[in-house]
């Protein structure tokens, strides 16, 4: 093979078009396309840097045969910065599976991480309820298998970060009061960097009853923590 390009994640702003590093502005200048969910989304963050870098459309039900051009493209030494709308792709993010496909190839093509701004970190560093370790559940099931998923995570002994949202919070709510327990500590984020960004938390009762005093829009991050170690 000759010379490979290079995969570069980079991380993007979750809000605020200012969280982002001097590196990753440098990286989306110097590549030869932008991988991105949504080129209408990415578009605003090139414009607002003053970048004219081409983007390429990359999302969760892309085609295989999409993946295997990328991939080409790469091997062909092109230069891509993949990119989600927000945050760190590869992260609960269809990035992923593009990631793991490359890695998992017989090739040569250098993944690098730009990190930067990632929700999970944001929220977990102002809840004060991580002490050294958590669970990162992502997005719960709707449906099928989220009685499953709830009865798994109970039985956890560390706080869980879920990614959730408003139009479900109220019911996931009431499952964790099932499942872990009236006593079980919660610490919500709301609109992470945004205009309208509120965070609060306490015992699980206490946010159900106050929940109507908030608003539930945008995009809401979720800490669950016992106050009890569960017992085998």
């Amino acid at each position: 093979m000759k010379n490979a390009g290079i995969l570069y994640i980079v991380a993007t702003p979750i809000g605020n078009l200012e969280d982002i590093t001097f590196r990753a502005v440098r990286i989306l200048e110097d590549v030869d396309v932008v991988l991105c969910e949504d080129t209408r989304v990415t578009h605003k963050l090139l414009e607002h840097y003053h970048l004219e870098t081409k983007t390429m459309s990359y999302f969760q039900h892309s085609a295989l045969a999409k993946v295997d051009t990328i991939i080409k493209m790469l091997e062909d030494g092109v230069k891509m910065a993949l990119v989600t709308d927000a945050g760190t792709p590869g992260i609960s993010d269809p990035g992923q599976a593009l990631i793991h496909s490359i890695q998992m190839a017989d090739n040569s093509i250098p993944i690098i991480p730009i990190p930067g701004s990632s929700a999970l970190t944001a929220v977990a560093s102002v809840s004060g309820m991580i002490e050294k370790e958590f669970y990162f559940a992502g997005f719960l099931p709707k449906k099928k298998g989220r009685q499953t998923e709830f009865k798994l995570l109970s039985l956890l002994n560390c706080p869980i970060i879920i990614y959730e949202s408003p139009l479900r919070l109220e019911k996931t709510l009431k499952d964790i009061s099932e499942y872990f327990g009236s006593k079980t500590e919660v610490f919500i984020a709301r609109e992470v960097t945004k205009m309208f960004e509120e965070y609060w938390g306490g015992k699980i009762l206490d946010v159900m009853r106050e929940l109507s005093e908030h608003t539930l829009k945008g995009e809401v991050v979720l800490i669950v923590k016992r106050s009890d170690k569960f017992k085998i």
